[in-house]
């Protein structure tokens, strides 16, 4: 289908996203940007949950190009809503969340000004992109890292209560949590045993650049998976490093990298963790994560810039293990 409007571009956004009033700002200074970059858009808000995912369905096959104008939240359902259009269309990102892992992950900085010039310069390649499917038919596409245990419970409450900050959630939880054991099965590989958590990345970051999984790339093929047995104090103390990318190595993670990973309790009885991805609660285990190389083509900007920012302000890659 042709899309009947003039505009080139379609732009998804969640008017109720974080602070409203902040929203709106941010995307009037959004179109100011492109109005002034002369680039042809239309705007579409949302108004349900998971309204994003059917607007970038109908968007994609209209022939937009589909933009995610918010949060990791906005950016995963407008990709993956896109991808299952089965049009192909591009996707681009515009950050305007507290964390914006996901645009990161493809070489945005938190900048709205420079990535409506990347949206406008329109340079588009491909890369990896991951694929979970809970055995009860749940699925869902990603660019960063899908995970089960502690930080799943973690993005449950989160997206339970918006107006809670992320870092009291975490410290709220540290002192209730009980590990459990678990069963991840990938390529050449298996563990079976107690963890915090066990994160499977495409990607390096999530909770705002909290690097889990920081040797990850998405032009490679493969997850980086890091499994995370650490007691729960020390875990508190484990999160600087993370934020920094100097946590790996570390003598209570292991890490693998796989194509496809199944995770799932090691015993019926205990109630099961939940998996979520790209901060996106799909449910309890098990699941099965699979990565599919040069998945898909995104608008991005030509260098990782992103990485030079992180660059700048550490001294290094966050894929350079420093520690």
């Amino acid at each position: 289908m042709v899309k009947s409007m003039e505009a080139d571009h379609a732009i998804i956004y969640n008017p109720i996203a974080g602070k409203a009033e902040q929203t709106e700002k941010d995307i009037e200074y959004m179109c100011n940007c492109l109005d002034d970059l002369k680039i042809s858009y239309k705007l579409f808000q949302t108004e349900y949950a998971q309204h994003a995912i059917e607007l970038a369905t109908q968007l994609a096959k209209e022939g937009y190009r589909v933009i995610a104008a918010g949060g990791d939240g906005t950016c995963n359902e407008i990709m993956h809503g896109t991808i299952i259009s089965n049009t192909n269309a591009l996707v681009g990102f515009i950050p305007m969340g507290s964390g914006n892992d996901i645009p990161a992950a493809i070489g945005y900085r938190a900048d709205i000004k420079r990535s409506c010039e990347i949206i406008a310069e329109g340079h588009s390649s491909k890369c990896d992109i991951g694929y979970a499917k809970r055995d009860d038919g749940t699925k869902r596409y990603f660019l960063g890292i899908g995970s089960q245990g502690f930080d799943s419970e973690v993005a449950r409450r989160s997206n339970e209560d918006k107006e809670k900050d992320y870092n009291m959630i975490i410290l709220t939880l540290l002192k209730e949590w009980e590990n459990q054991e678990i069963i991840v099965k990938m390529d050449n590989d298996t563990y079976e045993g107690e963890a915090n958590l066990a994160a499977v990345g495409l990607s390096g970051a999530y909770g705002g650049g909290m690097f889990i999984c920081q040797r990850a790339s998405i032009e490679d093929g493969l997850f980086d998976i890091s499994i995370v047995n650490i007691d729960k104090v020390k875990l508190a103390r484990q999160f600087r490093r993370m934020y920094n990318a100097s946590l790996l190595p570390h003598p209570d993670i292991q890490e693998y990298q796989s194509k496809r990973v199944r995770v799932e309790m090691r015993t019926f009885e205990d109630e099961p963790y939940v998996c979520q991805v790209d901060g996106e609660v799909l449910g309890s285990l098990p699941v099965n994560y699979e990565c599919i190389q040069d998945g898909y083509e995104f608008i991005r900007p030509k260098t990782n810039e992103f990485a030079e920012e992180f660059k700048q302000k550490y001294g290094h890659y966050m894929w350079e293990c420093t520690h």
